[in-house]
């Protein structure tokens, strides 16, 4: 089709309800472009934000981009009525662009902000393709790669790149340039398939970053936004003049932004990303339709709709369209533009989903859990771990039952979590916490859950139907545990305490539920991706972490975040008011510091202040405590940087990436790898228990895993 064939009725007919979304059949053969007529002046468009590519299938790819017409630009555009834009797209089998097998065009509706998502069929399996987009007589301003996956047959070595958490304020983008380059260099058969994002693609503040920190980088106003903030001394993590998202054009502003980024713009622009999301896309610890920054959690139906408007605006995910999961079938779907209001929640189910009209409108507008298979040698099982999970244990409430326990009992938030299950179906009537206690608020509530139900059946189905070598389950927050013992710490008169209850460590009821199941079914090579916590981690988990004898059911991998804020800093400036809990964090041997919070984490604090006190690693490693975080066996806290994932069909390789400092732009090499710290999963069958072998190092080693440097 020329330029000048301007085919209303085609438009007509791929037009989807105002979603800026299109499907088109790739041609049989290749052809030659027909593309010579200029429809308008030069340097009328461009396409700030780039393009990027998803969730690909075996004969199908999902294209995206957003154009602008450009500010202050003199001439006659091509501009159909109501603001909306003419797009053509272009997908050769060439990065010359003489192979075409799509060229065609779309148009970028301003009800989807200009966005537009192209899911191209007809495509040849496990095959590179190259795309770019036009408008009028402007070109995207580099071009884009990406590639299907292999067939349903087909078993050969995968390899996949896993990121997470990218706070545009907090730190610049060169791991991802580091990722790119690394590509680039690497042979065809080295080279990575995709990215897996875990979520926290956007922080939903502007001002995110501590008050006693300069933001590396400013983003703009909100169009909106919530009232500005102003220190009070209760909330230092956040700058004066903060704002939060509240519409869809804040949500809109914030991807708009962080996706100017040159370096994100490259990695998108090189591979085909899957994606789940976590709590920032939405709100800061979020849980269904609500906000929980203040208090016990406030409804926020209407930022609820409007997040996950503009995260399906932006995001390349195939939603409706996807395919079912080896016969268990596709409940995802593409936003709904319903209307909501911010009320009330109402009543829990017996699910512990709530039941107001607002809050399951709210949830149901957009549905992103799924699945992917990758030829027979990854089945990739992704999960929404906030739309449907139950409110949080620790409450106002409980905070002040614990005054003085310095993280949450572990004791404690099992009960809570139980619910009226506790005990047997027994739960107590009070809780009670050193001189305190409270009626207990769970009394005659249903186990916490952090799937729900219906994502939980789903999921139990998928991991039983897979028939893949490896099963992966994309898990945005960890289900590793990370403890800290205080129990072990004579007359402290202190429990046992999670270093936060935020992600699985919330909700153990139901992840000893899921452990079981799929130790009992005898499912094997299950493992677990995850990020959240801003910190690189390995382990086994457990079926059942408290138990005297311990069988393990799965292996995960812990992704730091590609520029937010690391573990280590958040722990070491919590801890500097205390002299005692600050030597469990840091320590300093010879002249130099060390991370002291992973040999914390990992071996327990008694050997961790042994170490502190003496410096002698020879000494404190009498005192340490193999069970101090059941399963856990590598911590690198102080970390930003990205996984690597390599699968093949004896064994399953990781390799993670710290870049270390991340407050200046790298350029264009993207930043150093300071340390790569690699491990090995040998394939194990149903009914044995996985083993990790690793840590290894090239590079400086983390602390206090110098011993296994290669």
């Amino acid at each position: 089709m020329s330029a000048s064939q301007f085919d209303r009725r085609e438009f007509l007919k791929l037009f989807a309800a105002g979603s800026g979304c299109y499907a088109l059949m790739a041609a049989p053969l290749p052809f030659a472009s027909m593309l010579t007529e200029a429809r308008a002046e030069p340097g009328l468009y461009h396409f700030p934000q780039g393009l990027a590519s998803g969730d690909p299938k075996p004969d199908a790819i999902l294209l995206w981009t957003r154009v602008e017409k450009i500010e202050g630009a003199s001439g006659l555009a091509a501009q159909p009525h109501g603001g909306a834009i003419d797009v053509y797209v272009q997908l050769a089998e060439d990065p010359d662009f003489k192979k075409l097998v799509i060229e065609r065009g779309v148009r970028a509706l301003p009800q989807s902000d200009h966005t537009v998502k192209i899911f191209i069929r007809g495509l040849k399996p496990d095959t590179v393709y190259h795309y770019r987009f036009f408008a009028g007589s402007d070109t995207s301003s580099y071009a884009g790669r990406t590639r299907t996956a292999p067939r349903a047959d087909t078993l050969r070595k995968t390899r996949f790149a896993v990121v997470s958490c990218q706070n545009y304020e907090n730190g610049y983008y060169g791991a991802y340039r580091r990722l790119v380059v690394d590509d680039i260099n690497a042979k065809p058969e080295d080279q990575i398939d995709f990215v897996l994002h875990l979520g926290d693609f956007i922080y939903e503040r502007v001002g995110d970053v501590p008050l006693d920190k300069t933001p590396t980088r400013v983003l703009p106003p909100l169009p909106d936004g919530s009232t500005p903030w102003v220190p009070d001394g209760t909330h230092p993590w956040w700058q004066k003049g903060s704002q939060a998202a509240v519409s869809v054009a804040d949500y809109r502003m914030l991807y708009k932004t962080y996706l100017m980024d040159p370096d994100l713009q490259a990695a998108r622009a090189r591979f085909p990303f899957i994606h789940t999301w976590d709590d920032h896309e939405f709100t800061n610890d979020c849980w269904q339709a609500s906000e929980t920054y203040f208090g016990n959690g406030e409804p926020a139906q209407s930022r609820k709709r409007a997040a996950n408007k503009a995260w399906f605006e932006f995001i390349p995910a195939l939603l409706s369209s996807a395919p079912d999961f080896h016969d268990v079938e596709n409940e995802a779907h593409d936003f709904r533009d319903v209307k909501v209001e911010t009320a009330p929640l109402g009543e829990a189910d017996e699910n512990y989903l709530y039941q107001d009209e607002n809050s399951l409108k709210a949830i149901d507008s957009l549905t992103i859990y799924r699945g992917f298979a990758w030829g027979r040698m990854l089945d990739l099982i992704i999960t929404d771990l906030r739309s449907y999970r139950s409110p949080p244990v620790m409450t106002e409430e409980v905070r002040a039952l614990i005054k003085g326990a310095p993280v949450p009992p572990v004791r404690i938030v099992k009960l809570l979590d139980a619910g009226r299950t506790a005990n047997n179906g027994k739960p107590p009537a009070t809780l009670t916490y050193g001189d305190n206690e409270i009626a207990n608020p769970r009394a005659a509530m249903p186990q916490g859950t952090h799937l729900g139900a219906v994502q939980k059946a789903w999921f139990k189905k998928s991991l039983e139907a897979s028939t893949a070598r490896w099963r992966i389950w994309a898990s945005s927050v960890p289900a590793l545990s990370m403890r800290l013992d205080f129990s072990r710490l004579p007359f402290a008169g202190l429990e046992d305490g999670y270093v936060g209850t935020d992600a699985w460590q919330g909700y153990p009821g139901e992840l000893s539920e899921l452990m079981v199941y799929i130790h009992e079914k005898k499912i094997s090579n299950v493992v677990t991706l995850s990020g959240d916590y801003h910190a690189f981690a390995a382990g086994r988990l457990p079926v059942h972490p408290d138990a005297e004898e311990k069988t393990y059911a799965s292996v995960e991998f812990m992704t730091t975040g590609i520029s937010s804020s690391t573990m280590y800093a958040g722990a070491e400036s919590s801890a500097r008011s205390s002299a005692f809990f600050h030597r469990a964090v840091e320590v300093e041997i010879d002249g130099t510091k060390y991370e002291n919070f992973n040999n914390t984490l990992v071996n327990g604090l008694r050997e961790a202040l042994m170490l502190s006190y003496t410096g002698s690693p020879g000494m404190s490693e009498m005192f340490r405590n193999e069970n101090a975080s059941p399963g856990l066996a590598y911590m690198d806290s102080k970390a930003n940087g990205f996984s690597l994932v390599t699968l093949e069909e004896d064994a399953m390789h990781v390799e993670l990436v710290n870049v270390g400092d991340i407050s200046r732009d790298a350029g264009p090499q993207g930043s150093k790898a300071m340390r790569r710290t690699r491990f090995t999963v040998p394939a194990w069958a149903g009914g044995e228990e996985p083993v990790i072998e690793g840590p290894s190092f090239e590079g400086e080693p983390s602390f206090p895993f110098m011993k296994t440097t290669t």
